[in-house]
């Protein structure tokens, strides 16, 4: 894979990420496409405004700064791309832990962000070890 195509998805799939995250947060805080608060009975959250911040700021935030990191080349997109992937990672782990992976759209949902923050892990260090060997060269 060249470095330019990775570079390409890299920034496509951070950006995607972000917009999306911005929206759930933003849906969340307020309470446009929540679950019943009473899903959170057990965890650590009486209700959706740290998750939605953290899905608007973090996730959000982040997957839109590295999605531009990437598209100007800047020597910190991959890290800041394996980041923004592994919160997505973690946010969905989360989410099933706090609120339970009920069969339908919101698995579905689940385990799409999951495999997307995989991805993006995947692509990032492709794309570190590509810069890498090039540096080395």
């Amino acid at each position: 894979m060249s470095n330019r195509f990775l570079r390409i998805a890299l920034a496509i799939l951070d950006i995607f990420l972000g917009v999306t995250a911005i929206g759930g947060g933003v849906g969340l805080l307020l309470g446009l496409n929540a679950p019943p608060v009473e899903m959170l009975a057990g965890s650590p959250f009486k209700d959706y405004v740290i998750p939605g911040l953290a899905l608007l700021v973090l996730v959000g935030g982040s997957g839109m700064v590295a999605g531009i990191l990437t598209l100007r080349r800047h020597p910190l997109a991959p890290l800041a791309s394996g980041a923004v992937g592994l919160m997505i990672i973690v946010f969905e782990i989360v989410e099933v832990f706090a609120i339970g992976s009920d069969p339908g759209a919101a698995r579905t949902l689940q385990i799409f962000y999951f495999s997307l923050g995989l991805l993006i892990v995947v692509l990032a260090f492709l794309q570190w070890r590509g810069e890498r060997a090039q540096a080395v060269a």
